[in-house]
């Protein structure tokens, strides 16, 4: 039993958190509350760890395909009407403006572009931009070996971390995942658009000694 537990705060844990939110760490225990608030509370120990990579790889996506996009299109790609976003893209964009006005801020392209969600910068890398954006200006974003990488191995990626990210921010398990390949592959995913960024990243990530103290 974890030293800052007992039976009792057990007990309280198990209704506050719920025996469905808990399905999954008992089944890993084989039933056993006192091992599975064990486990969930190492999930909570890494997927905090995975924050800061996760953070950096998230910032790192949106000023690259930023950049790109600013130069293809202008700064303010994201209300020309030569840009062939999609209705969903164009429905983000509105909502990451109401919410600028809405903090009483003054709309400017860097709140546009911290405002879009990852999802929404993800999807502008989905195949139905692959003759648009990608081809006119995406495809120089991401490089692997000193080579331009193939789309749609980029959005398998990416929307593969993104999933991961979205579990995490909902608090949802992942101690069942092979962590230590998720982690070296958001690394390497910020690797193909900046090393250095890539390395600042690894050295400052948690999640090596964190996953090896258990």
């Amino acid at each position: 039993m974890n030293s800052l537990r007992n039976p009792a705060i057990n007990a309280s844990l198990e209704e506050v958190l719920t025996r469905d939110r808990l399905e999954k760490y008992l089944e890993a225990a084989s039933g056993d509350l006192d091992r599975a608030l064990s486990l969930y509370e190492r999930n909570s120990r890494i997927a905090e760890a995975f924050y800061t990579p996760l953070q950096t790889l998230e910032i790192c996506l949106r000023n690259r395909i930023h950049r790109n996009l600013s130069l293809a299109f202008g700064s303010r790609w994201f209300e020309a009407n030569s840009v062939p976003l999609q209705s969903d893209v164009r429905r983000d964009i509105e909502r990451a403006k109401a919410a600028i006005l809405q903090s009483r801020k003054l709309i400017t392209t860097g709140r546009v572009v911290a405002e879009l969600n990852f999802g929404s910068w993800v999807s502008l890398l989905g195949p139905r931009y692959d003759a648009t954006l990608w081809r006119r200006s995406l495809f120089s974003a991401f490089r692997e070996t000193g080579r331009n990488m193939r789309r749609d191995r980029v959005h398998r990626r990416l929307n593969a971390l993104r999933r991961l990210r979205n579990r995490i921010a909902h608090h949802e398990p992942i101690f069942h995942r092979d962590l230590e390949t998720d982690h070296a592959e958001v690394i390497e995913a910020i690797r193909w658009m900046s090393a250095d960024t890539a390395d600042w990243a690894m050295l400052t990530s948690r999640f090596p000694e964190v996953f090896r103290a258990g």
